[in-house]
């Protein structure tokens, strides 16, 4: 009897202290989770910042992109090319473009062509990485083009502002019977707000909360809703028009969640359950790493956690409340004031020049109170009038809250310059919270599978290998061909998967207007279709409406001619394209064995006499009645028994015949590698890299299974336009000086004291002009300075 008592008396003992093993290797467990998650799924988040936001179509748009890591925003050497694109008010691209992308940073321009029709356009950045998680992790922002040629058209007549009304219930949902705080957001359809007042009222007969917008059309109010009711909303507009909106439906059963402020640094977490359930855990990680982890029990369906704000990270952090089975099932973000953000203090040496003067401009940061950084930097100087506001949208406010957050922010810059307005923050983060994964891919414990590649190496251009006669995708592997042709090689093969889809990988692919794709000729039932690079999704995010600034018709008509004049007299240095330094232009075998400058050598008449006269470590043989061309394989001594990849101007050769009867004389070179190459999972015994003077295939007729594909490659570097009045007859010059941009630095790093430094003229346009710099340090601090200055 003694020996039962205590045996019982233990079990009691350990009930509690195995209840309690459990709690933290469930926790434990949700956090090794969402780690092992994010080490597999590594994000990017990418800024743009544009010379300035008002454009007339026939100007050009400089830009200057940071890429970085989503969690750590440190400069992310990872993608190596970003999709650029202009979006109308129908989401259709209207430009595209593909910028190199070099330790986390690129740079590019675009001209706006003349085709454009006036109205906002959306400029959004992404990689193809990127798109594997979605489109709401794009870059967006809102541009405005006006084409004074156009402004004879009727605009379109604009839609009646139609005003909606959104809730989201705290934590997701609500619950029949349990209290929560529901946000709400009013705007139109352009995503503009409106201020209003409203009543929630039960089956359409007693009012059961008042409620009113705060700043930016959003506010809240709290809801108890009955079970076997309905709740509908009802909004008065500051001009009597009224707005009825249904709630969404309440659950049966479930949980809720509020977070309120315990005081100091501290938030409190209350969760209601109209389940039975004992456990419950919470998780905040911020950018997908835990900061912190807890659990509770629930009494009497109430539960509640203590969270010292300090623990978490900067910025946007997401409460996650999981049942005892860890499942989740009540989540939002809180938000924590990042602290000593980068700083840069912008001086030029003077408030006010004349025209055709140099301006010396002082760029400093700092960061920690005082202490220099030294940082990237992006610089604009550009005149503001009334159509050409100062910019919006900076690096800060953007990685901090835009790129963590759904939808439209409307100045997001008002939360950070009022950090103590919590309610605004508090109402902002109830109507936009958003999540850059799924919990149930965390839990899954499934090998990532990503349907775009990383362009680590470069750009990878993908397709898919089509059986012709079916128009089926290939069930099996055939090898590919892809080629840039022109008088720089640029060449590579692959192997489709099971599902024919295939991807080539071209390193430092510039300029390039086509490729063109072929397979084997013993796979000639089989033709190759690329697929378009740029997403073809789109976010919800509307433009605002556009009214063409009638108004403002002279001061359009001085841009307008202000743009022609720049055109005219800097057109031809603005039409200047050139490779970006440290660029590798050699072939991709790196370095043949032999090469030919064929004008060091007597020039014979035909190709056969070329290759037997002084070509060595080959043979010309002739096998029933076709032309072959084996290599000595020099780390064998032993000639390959198959043709080698022959090449030409870096398209493949199949036809040796063909290769034959082409006209030596408008051959320029031959390389010849004399070992067996590999590429990938393909090989080549040897290659033959022929190239013409033109880069025109010197007369060669395509295989007509070859596919020729438009395929622009990355963008060329543009020279910005900035003329220089350094001695006296320069600043006299009676060319028109109309820039209305004095300066554009896509790279000015602050050196280790934090001190950078630029010069350049002002033009021949008085007025206010404004200094934006935006820049990023490497571990990951982001700042803006901005300073004006005055030209008479």
């Amino acid at each position: 009897m003694r020996m039962k008592k205590l045996s019982f008396l233990l079990l009691i003992l350990t009930i509690p202290a195995a209840r309690l093993l459990a709690q933290e290797t469930a926790t434990a467990q949700l956090t090794s989770e969402l780690d092992s998650y994010r080490a597999k799924h590594i994000q990017e988040k990418i800024f743009v910042h544009t010379d300035k936001e008002f454009y007339l179509a026939g100007e050009i748009c400089w830009f200057k992109l940071y890429l970085v890591d989503a969690s750590l925003h440190q400069p992310l050497d990872l993608s190596k090319v970003a999709y650029l694109e202009w979006l109308d008010k129908d989401n259709r691209p209207v430009v595209q473009t593909k910028i190199g992308l070099r330790d986390g940073h690129g740079d590019g321009s675009v001209y706006l062509p003349l085709t454009l029709h006036s109205g906002h356009y959306k400029l959004r950045a992404y990689t193809s990485w990127m798109k594997n998680f979605g489109v709401d992790g794009f870059f967006e922002k809102t541009l405005t083009v006006v084409n004074a040629r156009k402004s004879a058209e009727t605009p379109a007549a604009s839609a009646a502002i139609q005003y909606t009304v959104s809730f989201f219930p705290e934590g997701g949902n609500l619950v029949e019977g349990l209290s929560s705080t529901v946000g709400f957001k009013i705007a139109d359809q352009y995503g503009q707000s409106t201020e209003s007042t409203g009543v929630i009222t039960e089956d359409d007969q007693d009012t059961v909360a008042r409620f009113q917008t705060r700043r930016f059309g959003l506010g809240s109010f709290v809801l108890t809703p009955r079970s076997g009711h309905r709740y509908r909303s009802t909004v008065r507009l500051a001009d009597g028009t009224a707005i009825s909106t249904l709630l969404p439906a309440a659950y049966k059963e479930g949980m809720v969640m509020h977070v309120s402020n315990e005081g100091g640094d501290q938030f409190r977490v209350d969760v209601q359950s109209t389940t039975p359930v004992t456990d419950i855990y919470l998780l905040a990680d911020t950018r997908q790493s835990v900061k912190w982890a807890g659990t509770a029990t629930v009494k009497d369906g109430k539960a509640s956690f203590v969270v010292d704000r300090n623990r978490l990270g900067e910025g946007m952090s997401h409460l996650t409340v999981f049942d005892f089975r860890r499942q989740p099932v009540c989540e939002r973000v809180v938000f924590r004031q990042p602290s000593h953000p980068l700083m840069f203090d912008v001086k030029a040496d003077q408030a006010v020049y004349s025209t055709r003067k140099k301006i010396s401009l002082q760029v400093n940061s700092t960061a920690d109170g005082n202490s220099p950084v030294a940082a990237d930097c992006s610089v604009a100087v550009f005149r503001i009038d009334s159509l050409q506001t100062a910019t919006t949208g900076h690096i800060y406010d953007y990685l901090w809250l835009g790129s963590e957050l759904k939808g439209k922010i409307e100045s997001p810059e008002y939360y950070f310059d009022h950090p103590d307005d919590r309610q605004a923050m508090d109402n902002l983060l109830l109507t936009h919270g958003w999540r850059r994964f799924r919990w149930e891919d965390v839990q899954s414990g499934k090998s990532p599978a990503f349907e775009y590649p990383l362009e680590y190496n470069g750009a990878v251009i993908s397709g898919k290998v089509i059986y012709s006669r079916t128009g089926n995708p290939a069930a099996q592997t055939i090898q590919g061909y892809l080629s840039v042709p022109g008088t720089r090689t640029q060449f590579t093969s692959a192997n489709c998967d099971e599902g024919g889809r295939i991807h080539f990988e071209l390193k430092d692919f510039y300029g390039a207007p086509e490729v063109i794709t072929q397979t084997n000729p013993e796979d000639s039932a089989y033709r190759i279709e690329i697929n378009n690079p740029f997403a073809e999704k789109y976010t919800e995010t509307p433009l605002p409406m556009f009214e063409f600034p009638r108004m403002d018709s002279g001061l359009l008509t001085d841009k307008n001619v202000a743009m022609q004049v720049l055109n005219r007299y800097g057109g031809e240095r603005l039409k200047r394209f050139t490779l970006l330094p440290g660029i590798d232009t050699s072939v991709f075998y790196y370095k043949a064995d032999h090469s030919y400058l064929l004008d060091d050598y007597t020039r014979f008449t035909t190709m056969e006499e070329v290759l037997r006269e002084y070509v060595v470590l080959i043979l010309v043989q002739r096998r029933q009645g076709h032309f072959h061309l084996p290599v000595l394989d020099v780390n064998n001594n032993l000639f390959f028994e198959t043709d080698p990849l022959i090449l030409l101007d870096g398209v493949p050769v199949f036809n040796i015949d063909s290769l034959i009867a082409l006209d030596p004389l408008k051959m320029r070179k031959l390389e010849t590698v004399q070992h067996r190459y590999f590429m990938g999972g393909v090989t080549f015994p040897g290659i033959l890299n022929w190239t013409t003077y033109k880069g025109d295939l010197g007369g060669y007729i395509l295989d007509p299974r070859a596919t020729v594909v438009d395929y622009e490659g990355l963008q060329l570097e543009r020279e910005f336009y900035a003329p220089s009045y350094a001695t006296d007859e320069q600043a006299a010059s009676h060319l028109p000086d109309f820039r209305n941009v004095l300066y554009w630095a896509p790279q000015l790093p602050t050196n280790g004291q934090g001190r950078g430094a630029l010069s350049f003229y002002s033009s021949d346009l008085p007025g206010k002009y404004v200094i934006v710099v935006e820049g990023l340090a490497e571990d990951g601090r982001a700042g803006t300075g901005i300073a004006s200055f005055e030209v008479e």
